[in-house]
């Protein structure tokens, strides 16, 4: 039950909350999740002749906003997997599938103030949502949604954008498909959307060969379906990767803001399945381009970033990836930048090495990069990076080369970088959840430069059938969310690092 609804971790602060001020509540298999600004509590309260549901939910400052109670009938927590929850069409969906009864599913659908709008009991678990069954490249906008779908036969791959809208709100999703768009036949590699609202669907499109070999933004009528316009992220005759890794969509003029990693042809070569990072190692080319509201390329700059990394060994082939994984626009001249670098010492596997502030300003000429004091955060948490076998924490693992340009924008399947910033004397800090494959106890490590140099502390540990999330509201402030061992309760609290 995924999509490109992803939670946002931050909150619009009014009033500072108490510090160590706790909500603790008898709850049983309670669970939590952030939406709209607000902390949603969830589990069971078991009644004499039957199940119920109960969901609450509390400000930043732990003050109860809302709540509801959902009868399940005659029933125990035992009689059900874990309940599942998403936002997809910006509202809550909570799903609760019998365990003897896999193929049959009870959804409660909830507006943001836990205002009921439906619910269906007994339902077709396959097809609960439909769309369900596509991979993470789709994206939801109100009640519209666009999927990537491809269509193989003995001439290739087809690439389409469909557009599906929902019939109604009032029963569990159902779509009526409204346009399709076809891309060009040949040497599609890769299509993603990347935004949409009333106006336009905007995809990040990766053509592997041919005269328009190269990544582009295209941007198509959302609408009708028909392209607006295609703009190529690499300058004319350029033959380099332009891999986006993040983007920022300007509501206010209308333009794009492309940030991304630029690879020769023999760093990487999509169309015959090889690489080679040997160069990788010590420096790293990153790119920004500017797309006005026409799809006209206003700036387009590239910076070479030495990494400032010590090789241990330079008898272990190994090299070094950088993914962007937050980028704000400060100003019409200033970008705030977070890069996470990955190394690669086994084939196909990508661990986390540490988080990289970059400051990014215009100057003159294009823009000037101001990196951060660099510390590497994950030498500091003994055996935080476990190469044992099934392990996948902190690491992308792909099964493919031809999957690199899709590790460079996609979200990690186990969220293990909770947060990071600066210090006042800025030097970096990091919020990171380790999980110990064996017990599956999830440690969360505060990272940070103290008067030792790199230090660490566990500020949050659960042992396997806990449940725990960290929310971060401001910089260094965030909300704890707790179950006890039993199951049977939870605890909300505030915290300061």
């Amino acid at each position: 039950m995924k999509s490109k609804i992803y939670i946002i971790f931050s909150f619009i602060i009014a009033f500072a909350p108490i510090k160590g001020q706790v909500i603790k509540q008898n709850l049983l298999l309670a669970n939590s999740a952030l939406f709209h600004q607000s902390i949603y509590t969830y589990g069971f309260e078991q009644s004499k002749n039957n199940l119920l549901f109960k969901c609450y939910s509390y400000n930043y400052r732990l003050q109860i906003k809302d709540s509801v109670t959902f009868s399940l009938g005659k029933h125990t927590p035992s009689d059900f997997l874990e309940i599942s929850i998403d936002t997809l069409h910006d509202v809550l969906n909570f799903y609760f599938q019998l365990a003897n009864q896999k193929n049959l599913v009870t959804l409660l659908r909830l507006n943001d103030t836990l205002e009921k709008i439906t619910s269906a009991e007994n339902y077709d678990a396959n097809h609960i949502n439909s769309l369900t069954a596509f991979d993470d490249e789709k994206y939801a906008y109100k009640d519209d949604i666009y999927v990537i779908k491809t269509n193989s036969d003995s001439s290739g791959k087809q690439f389409y954008l469909v557009k599906y809208h929902i019939k109604t709100m009032d029963k569990p999703f159902e779509y009526d498909s409204k346009w399709q768009f076809a891309f060009e036949r040949k040497h599609i590699h890769r299509a993603s959307v990347v935004y949409a609202d009333t106006g336009q669907v905007i995809l990040y499109t990766h053509v592997s060969d041919g005269i328009k070999k190269g990544q582009w933004i295209l941007r198509i009528n959302a609408n009708n379906g028909e392209i607006i316009k295609g703009t190529k992220l690499s300058a004319k005759g350029d033959t380099r990767h332009f891999l986006l890794s993040n983007l920022i969509i300007d509501k206010k003029n209308k333009s794009i803001n492309v940030i991304g990693s630029i690879y020769n042809a023999n760093e990487i070569d999509f169309k015959n399945n090889a690489s080679n990072f040997t160069n990788q190692i010590k420096n790293h080319k990153l790119f920004l381009v500017t797309i006005d509201s026409l799809g006209d390329v206003i700036n387009r700059t590239e910076k070479l970033l030495p990494l400032p990394i010590i090789v241990k060994s330079l008898n272990v082939p190994q090299s070094y990836h950088v993914k962007i994984r937050e980028f704000k626009k400060l100003n019409d001249s200033n970008f705030d930048v977070w890069m996470d670098i990955y190394t690669q010492s086994k084939p196909l596997t990508f661990c986390y090495y540490s988080s990289w502030h970059l400051d990014i300003s215009s100057d003159d000429i294009d823009f000037t990069v101001n990196p951060s004091k660099f510390y590497i955060s994950s030498e500091s948490i003994t055996d935080f990076i476990s190469y044992a076998k099934g392990d996948s924490y902190s690491k992308f693992i792909l099964n493919d080369i031809n999957e690199y340009d899709k590790f460079k924008y996609q979200q990690p399947l186990n969220q293990f970088i909770i947060a990071t910033g600066l210090d006042d004397l800025s030097n970096s800090w990091y919020m990171l959840k380790k999980t110990d494959l064996n017990s599956l106890t999830k440690f969360y490590y505060y990272v940070f430069y103290g008067k030792k140099g790199l230090e660490n502390k566990v500020v949050l540990k659960a042992e396997q059938n806990q449940k725990t999330h960290i929310y971060f509201y401001k910089k260094t402030s965030y909300l704890s969310f707790t179950t006890d061992a039993a199951n049977t309760s939870f605890e909300l609290k505030v915290n300061t690092l």
